[in-house]
């Protein structure tokens, strides 16, 4: 742990939070992409949800470069996050969990070395896949109710936000989804930064996996915010698209619906 920092006055405190469980392939670059930034004004945060493989042992082995970590169970990644949020003591918090990078050495001082004037912060991301790369869609933050107008892992919350707001751990996969949903419809300001801010780790797929229940955190965080029958039809479509194209796959495998779907919407 670090001990005796001493901060640049007149620059704001940037934590970063990085969550992980059972991350021992990736715990260690994502590390490295943070303790390596040369922003000075910077909290390192590390919330471990009781791994059992290496994960404690690699984060144990950067303690000196890390100002607080913990290792116990949790109720799941939106209870880590909140874990690390009640312990951040910096302006603004961004988590960049197992397996997600910091783009450049230069990513918060390209950042923060200037004035801020925002509520949210967003830029750019990767998505790295295990044979490609892909960039993250931006979108214009009015289309939230549909698609997620950036990558998590590119944004920067002003502390008092995220530490009034939380994660709502009713929602497994959309609890962020949620969390800027409500600053968006409070009318907190958003801002939109054009550099590479992070690559995030697609390879796992997660979402992937359960995109129903993805798509369905969507549409009741819509239905609840925003809801209107056109938005309530779109969700209902979209739910029946997507169960489709999942039995398409199971029947005529990955490439064959790929093929399919391409030539639909090329129609």
């Amino acid at each position: 742990m670090k001990e005796n920092k001493n901060y640049i006055p007149g620059l704001p405190i940037v934590t970063v939070i990085t969550v992980v469980y059972n991350g021992e392939s990736s715990i260690g670059d994502t590390i490295k992409s943070v303790i390596n930034q040369d922003y000075k004004n910077l909290e390192y945060i590390v919330i471990d949800g009781g791994s059992t493989d290496r994960t404690v042992e690699i984060i144990k082995s950067f303690e000196n470069e890390i100002d607080l970590w913990v290792s116990e169970p949790d109720r799941g990644i939106y209870d880590a996050m909140n874990k690390g949020t009640a312990l951040a003591k910096g302006s603004w918090i961004n988590f960049m969990n197992s397996g997600d990078r910091l783009a450049e050495k230069n990513t918060l001082s390209q950042i923060f070395n200037q004035r801020q004037e925002a509520d949210l912060l967003y830029g750019n991301a990767l998505i790295e896949h295990s044979d490609f790369t892909i960039p993250f869609p931006v979108h214009p933050i009015n289309t939230i109710w549909k698609k997620s107008p950036f990558c998590h892992q590119a944004c920067f919350v002003k502390s008092e936000v995220m530490k009034s707001y939380k994660f709502d751990l009713q929602y497994k996969i959309g609890a962020d989804h949620d969390l800027f949903y409500r600053a968006y419809k409070n009318n907190l300001k958003f801002r939109y930064i054009p550099i590479l801010v992070c690559l995030f780790d697609g390879r796992d797929g997660t979402t992937k996996k359960r995109i129903v229940q993805a798509i369905q955190d969507k549409k009741n965080i819509a239905m609840k915010y925003e809801y209107s029958i056109g938005k309530w039809i779109y969700y209902q479509f979209y739910l029946t698209y997507i169960k489709m194209i999942i039995a398409m796959k199971k029947l005529l495998g990955g490439r064959l619906t790929a093929i399919i779907t391409k030539a639909l919407k090329n129609k």
